[in-house]
């Protein structure tokens, strides 16, 4: 698998405006989904299959030679009427919309002050918009993630997605991946007490999007933690930058959400 995965990794735009002619569909296999789109002269067609397991290490993908081969069932069908369809059509991709639970393969601790930086990846939607319409017309996720309950007790919280991520602490050994975003989160512990968590609750639709030519991965801009002791919250704070790993950026989504109800990143932080 890791062979292919390296083979693979030079494809990882798989993003970007595409011109339909009437009824001539356009199909593609993003990881395990399968993804067909249709022009008509007053509506949009999206068909799209998605197996009842998904692995996230299926982060290949690839155009569909045959687009109208028969997709195999269930095939999930939106249809999206206008008074004239536009010829073009942008596929783009967009951050998780809900906080997304990251639970490290390993607990991490911080000593007493210390600071560092923690890169983990969150998965990527797919959202198709066209001239005239603010909103995407379809906003699907590449991989459906579990949902999971992040907060203190059963009343208190709010659903999230979950997924385990093998955080990292340089850039480089955090592979690339077509279907995955890089946020990097730096830490300050700035208590007398070495601190440890287990899970993490990540604000990504309070979060922009960015593309990186250079490192060829997507990413958000960095969160900033800062923990001054055991009896008060920690300080969370989004950085409007990315930070100097990422090279040079390029803009390609607003948050989904402001970040002014602010989450709690941490119901057993430490």
């Amino acid at each position: 698998m890791s062979d292919v995965l390296q083979t693979e990794t030079p494809k990882l735009k798989w993003w970007g405006e595409h011109h339909f002619e009437l009824h001539r569909p356009k199909a593609w296999q993003f990881g395990s989904l399968l993804f067909r789109l249709t022009r008509g002269l007053q509506e949009w067609r999206l068909e799209y299959h998605r197996p009842t397991v998904q692995y996230d290490y299926e982060q290949q993908w690839h155009h569909i030679d045959d687009p109208e081969f028969a997709f195999p069932p269930p095939v999930h069908i939106e249809r999206y009427m206008f008074k004239n369809t536009h010829e073009n059509i942008q596929i783009m991709p967009r951050l998780a919309d809900r906080s997304v639970v990251i639970r490290p393969v390993d607990p991490i601790y911080i000593p007493a002050g210390q600071r560092g930086t923690l890169y983990i990846s969150t998965p990527l939607w797919i959202a198709g918009f066209v001239e005239g319409q603010r909103d995407p017309l379809f906003d699907i996720p590449v991989i459906l993630p579990k949902d999971t309950w992040f907060g203190p007790n059963k009343r208190m919280g709010e659903i999230c997605y979950a997924t385990a991520v093998d955080g990292r602490t340089e850039l480089h050994q955090l592979k690339v991946r077509a279907f995955r975003a890089i946020t990097p989160i730096e830490f300050h512990n700035t208590s007398h007490e070495q601190l440890r968590f287990d899970r993490m609750n990540v604000p990504v639709p309070a979060l922009p999007l960015f593309y990186s030519e250079s490192t060829g991965r997507l990413w958000t801009s960095q969160i900033k933690v800062q923990h001054e002791g055991p009896d008060r919250p920690p300080r969370i704070r989004i950085e409007n930058r990315t930070p100097p790993h990422a090279g040079e950026v390029m803009y390609m989504h607003p948050p989904r959400e402001t970040a002014g109800a602010l989450f709690n990143m941490f119901d057993s932080f430490f």
